[in-house]
């Protein structure tokens, strides 16, 4: 994308909307904001400092790498909670994920309650370590 297609800050409609944020719930709202702006955000910006700093100081929870990113949530309901992975690992999740079998949690013809959810929730999450490990394992034995 150029710069000229790039999509400006909701906010001060000046810079590039670089970072962006969905919120809403199942209304999927969504809203692209620069660096600055973000930044200036009481709240969105002191979830983005707390977020850097989890990721500078912490290390990948698959193979203790220094992490590089996360994929999790940050919200005022639910705390902070990051899953800190270094982009190799953060790799291996996305081939997962991918994979027809995961590509979605939930089946649609599944009856949706909560015990089903759970179930279905705990396969998957066992699912992903076991896969993790083995690509962890897999990365070690050839160095």
């Amino acid at each position: 994308m150029s710069d000229q297609d790039q999509k400006l800050c909701d906010s001060c409609h000046e810079r590039p909307g670089t970072n962006h944020i969905c919120y809403g719930g199942d209304a999927g709202k969504s809203k692209s904001l620069c660096q600055v702006c973000l930044m200036q955000d009481s709240e969105l910006g002191g979830m983005m400092q707390r977020f850097q700093e989890a990721v500078q100081t912490g290390s990948c929870k698959y193979c203790g790498a220094p992490a590089e990113t996360s994929f999790g949530a940050s919200t005022s309901f639910l705390g902070d909670h990051y899953n800190l992975v270094c982009m190799i690992c953060f790799n291996d999740l996305t081939e997962f994920v991918r994979q027809p079998e995961n590509a979605r949690l939930f089946r649609p013809d599944d009856d949706m309650v909560p015990h089903n959810v759970a179930t279905q929730l705990a396969d998957y999450q066992n699912r992903q370590a076991e896969f993790m490990k083995e690509r962890v394992l897999q990365r070690k034995s050839k160095s």
